[in-house]
């Protein structure tokens, strides 16, 4: 009966530490799912950028989903990202 009743309490604990987890992820994922528009944005309207805004863009892209575990550094990442896009934005009038 003790042994019945440890092994419940090890079980319930271990069920909210992944509960837990998975809340994290569910998050996460949320970034994950933006960094992919992001990129697949920057795919299409690559003229739209400089080289340099774009490597510096996808190098926070890259940290940004390393960031799984902590959904406010993935947002910096790629509010990061966005910045860089947009500090190196083209006029299109001068083509």
């Amino acid at each position: 009966m003790r042994r019945t009743f440890l092994m419940t309490c090890i079980l319930m604990a271990g069920l909210a530490l992944a509960t837990d987890t998975f809340a994290q992820l569910g998050v996460t994922d949320n970034c994950q799912e933006d960094i992919e528009k992001l990129e697949d944005e920057m795919k299409r309207d690559k003229d739209d950028y400089t080289a340099e805004s774009r490597a510096k863009a996808q190098s926070q892209i890259a940290v940004a989903k390393t960031n799984r575990l902590n959904p406010a550094k993935c947002r910096k990442n790629l509010q990061d990202a966005r910045q860089e896009l947009r500090q190196g934005k083209r006029d299109k009038r001068d083509d």
